[in-house]
């Protein structure tokens, strides 16, 4: 495949299950990765250096921090973020050939995921379609610091924008104990960011809220069709949104 003019960015911490597949995934298209690591206590950093990774240690500031920590140590101006549970897919990886050398890049593009549950690509409910931006200029962008949870980049109505057709796979979890914990932090991290708000919470707004967003994720938006893995995600979101909501209330 053809090196391109482009650097990847990853953060981690405690990623020694996933990191070789980021960086692997990328290689075939780039030789400069740079993974920001926040604390690792596993093999993580071992890992990536082997792979011919860069490494900066940096304590946890964000995730837009981080990501902008990264962005400053890359050597190339076409910045493609990916978090360490990811991977470019081989059809992703072809058309970022093919784009690179069409040339008059956009500013900004946006990938489709695939999210995986315990290995099952997942095709309906809240996970399909799932658009992020990630391939991006950064002499003219970078990620905004303000975000406790999902960070954003600094674009407006100007900011010249394009869609990739292709997939970036997102290993969201390999085990239910693993996605109800993190709903579990979610669901704290939400309460304690909107208390402040005045936002109110509440048995009745949990209920409420939470039948809501199980019926329309596992029924209108065809959750069922994933099967087992589809009932696991949207009871997941059921019982985080009535998590975050009682949460809020106390």
């Amino acid at each position: 495949m053809k090196i391109l003019p482009i650097s990847v960015v990853i953060i981690s911490k405690n990623e020694e299950a996933n990191i070789a597949r980021a960086i692997q995934s990328v290689l075939p298209v780039c030789n400069d990765v740079i993974v920001v690591d926040s604390g690792s206590t596993d093999k993580t950093i071992a890992i990536a250096k082997e792979l011919g990774a860069q490494i900066i240690e940096h304590p946890w500031q964000g995730y837009s921090k981080q990501k902008n920590i990264g962005n400053a140590a890359t050597k190339h101006a076409y910045i493609f973020s990916i978090d360490a549970d990811e991977a470019f897919s081989p059809e992703l990886r072809e058309e970022l050939i093919a784009l690179f050398g069409l040339g008059q890049l956009k500013t900004m593009y946006r990938v489709n995921l695939i999210n995986h549950y315990c290995g099952k690509p997942i095709k309906n409910g809240a996970w399909y379609p799932d658009w992020h931006y990630r391939l991006f200029d950064k002499t003219q962008l970078h990620w905004k610091e303000n975000d406790d949870v999902h960070e954003g980049l600094s674009y407006d109505k100007q900011t010249s924008r394009g869609n990739f057709k292709e997939h970036l796979f997102h290993f969201t979890t390999q085990t239910d104990a693993y996605y109800l914990q993190k709903m579990e932090q979610y669901a704290q991290l939400f309460a304690s960011k909107m208390r402040p708000k005045n936002k109110k919470g509440g048995l009745l707004k949990a209920l409420s809220s939470a039948a809501f967003r199980f019926v329309r994720e596992y029924i209108f938006q065809r959750g069922f069709l994933d099967g087992q893995a589809g009932l696991k995600i949207a009871k997941a979101h059921f019982i985080y949104t009535y998590k975050k909501y009682m949460y809020l209330g106390l």
